[in-house]
């Protein structure tokens, strides 16, 4: 497979996003759908191999069946020289990356992917699949946040008889099989949860509980060790998270949980006891004796629930004895943002909840999904309380309003107000808008979109400024022509000129290579000829000054006779005059 190459007519491959020990996986467009996929294609070493297809083919199968939030999804498959199948593209970083950066994670990000890890388990172990290869590499946390669990490349299906997944074969990773693995033993939904048990393990503290020098040593730990106590290497670590992580841990599969629900509630609990043990704390020191012995018995409580596979903590389990000396328990509202709408009506009723269910447009959230519940996570009911689940339709679409000839500021408000955001601003020169008001928008008004979708706009930066031409000696009807056809609005002007001819252009204001927007005006002057200076006549007869003056298109003035020579003249020599101008002249008696 290359890069550029399209699969099934639909699939153009654009980058190799990793390697395995018997597959590539790929990014790739969906040409048809115009989204981003990653395509898994057997290794051409393999192709040849008939477990190896069947192994690849049974994944894409299995997988394909699971309709999960935390499961990736599974969207085509087929065979172009190799098999492969098309899955959702997850752009983010699985668990083994995330734990080569930060080698410990927070109590509460642990116990989110848990839970998260937990549920999707249960939607694999419900449709009878068993994935026997839960680690940090198959544990995807998108940027987004949410975690995927993904490769299903050696699953089990339970009460299946294969030669692919045969009892005595030890399928897995050695650093986080179950014992039953280790010793090919058939496996089960509790070997899943021992391995989910290793990763939060090795999210606490950075390792994983049992290290060795080859696989075979590892392998033999989870049969011979126990693990060390979380808590004697990490204090913040909650007894109840700890209890849990150790009861994943149990060599014996029938002393874990007895199912990933099960697991994925006690999960839920935690998180409440760590969102609240500050506050237990401070009430706890704060409260008399008889609320002591309440505290006492809440715990006992707690105990007891643990051993039947139960766990309440007492974040959200709260005894108060009423006169009649009854027990009401009230329980803490789970977060449950993101979960499909039956997973979340599940763990609503396993609380004993009374759930409301109502419908709701979101841009973000998936249809089917919760938005929110009502009251909030968190809120303390008791058992029959109701709780309305929030659950999503898709973004609703609305349409563009019209901010076209709008100033910015106002037309950004007008787009917010309206539920969408402000994208892109573009600057352009209009002559028409003035500056710092909208030119255009994209998408146009009156068309529908979701909630937060994203509105462009070219903004007017003024009438665009060009340099003005030289017009100097153009006729008068062509300067006028040009500046029209630049949209320049013009005044003319008259005015002799030293060296322009009549009827042409003397100069412009502003002068020729100034830089002018198209609304100013532009004054044309026009020479009304030439300018002629006077010569000397001085000592001159009156003969030469007729020939001097003719010659330039003055007229001699003699008021005394002429006679003699030329005593003096006006104009005086130097000065400019129009033509045919009156030179007087004086002459010597």
């Amino acid at each position: 497979m290359n890069i550029g190459d399209i699969l099934k007519n639909r699939y153009e491959i654009t980058e190799l996003l990793g390697e395995g020990g018997m597959a590539f996986v790929y990014k790739a467009l969906d040409k048809e759908l115009q989204r981003y996929v990653a395509i898994k294609t057997l290794k051409p070493s393999y192709v040849g191999q008939e477990s190896f297809v069947e192994r690849f083919k049974r994944e894409a199968q299995v997988a394909s069946n699971i309709n999960n939030p935390n499961i990736v999804q599974i969207f085509d498959w087929g065979i172009e020289d190799v098999p492969y199948f098309v899955m959702e593209y997850v752009e983010g970083n699985s668990l083994t990356q995330i734990l080569a950066k930060k080698k410990q994670l927070s109590i509460s990000d642990v116990i989110y992917i848990g839970s998260r890890v937990a549920n999707g388990l249960h939607a694999a172990h419900s449709n009878g699949l068993v994935h026997r290869d839960i680690k940090p590499g198959n544990i995807l946390i998108t940027s987004e946040g949410r975690v995927k669990v993904t490769d299903f490349g050696i699953v089990a299906i339970q009460n299946e008889s294969s030669d692919i997944t045969k009892t005595g074969s030890v399928l897995g990773t050695a650093t986080y099989i179950s014992p039953e693995q280790a010793k090919g033993e058939p496996v089960s939904r509790q070997s899943d949860l021992y391995s989910l048990g290793i990763v939060l393990y090795e999210l606490l503290l950075g390792k994983p509980p049992f290290e060795g020098e080859s696989p075979v040593s590892i392998a033999t730990k989870h049969l011979t060790d126990k693990p060390e106590k979380l808590s004697g290497k990490r204090n913040d670590i909650p007894k109840g998270l700890e209890n849990a992580i150790l009861k994943l841990l149990s060599k014996n599969s029938t002393d874990r949980f007895k199912s990933a629900e099960d697991l994925r509630a006690v999960l839920i609990q935690q998180n409440s006891v760590l969102k609240k043990q500050e506050t237990q704390e401070s009430l706890i020191d704060l409260a008399n004796p008889s609320m002591k012995l309440r505290f006492s018995i809440s715990a006992l409580l707690v105990s007891l629930g643990l051993l039947f596979g139960v766990f309440w903590t007492l974040s959200n389990v709260f005894e108060e004895l009423p006169p009649d000396g009854g027990t009401l328990i009230t329980v803490e509202i789970p977060d449950l943002t993101g979960s499909d709408q039956a997973q979340a009506l599940k763990d609503l009723q396993s609380f004993g909840f009374k759930v409301g269910i109502e419908n709701a447009a979101h841009p973000d959230v998936p249809t089917g999904a919760v938005i929110k519940t009502q009251p909030p996570y968190g809120t303390i009911l008791s058992p029959e309380g109701l709780v309305t689940i929030i659950v999503s339709v898709g973004p609703e679409a609305f349409p563009v309003p019209y901010i076209v000839d709008i100033e910015l500021d106002r037309a950004i408000y007008v787009i917010e107000q309206s539920g969408f955001k402000v994208g892109q601003q573009l600057e352009a020169n209009d002559n028409n808008v003035p500056r710092g008001f909208v030119i255009s928008q994209n998408p146009a008004s009156g068309t529908k979109l979701g909630p937060n979708s994203v509105v462009d706009l070219v903004i007017s930066s003024g009438p665009s400024k060009i340099e003005l031409g030289d017009l100097n000696r153009k006729s008068q009807e062509d300067a006028m022509q040009i500046l029209e056809t630049l949209g320049f609005q013009y005044e003319l002007l008259d005015e002799f000129s030293e060296d322009i001819e009549m009827g042409l252009v003397a100069y412009t204001i502003p002068q020729a290579g100034s830089i002018v927007s198209p609304q100013e005006i532009i004054t044309i002057v026009i020479s009304l000829g030439l300018q002629i200076e006077v010569p000397d006549l001085i000592g001159l007869s009156y003969a030469e000054v007729e020939e001097a003056l003719l010659e330039l298109n003055l007229i001699p003035a003699v008021s005394d006779g002429a006679s003699g020579n030329v005593s003096g003249q006006f104009p005086e020599p130097g000065e400019l005059v129009d033509p045919d101008s009156l030179i007087e002249i004086t002459f010597e008696e």
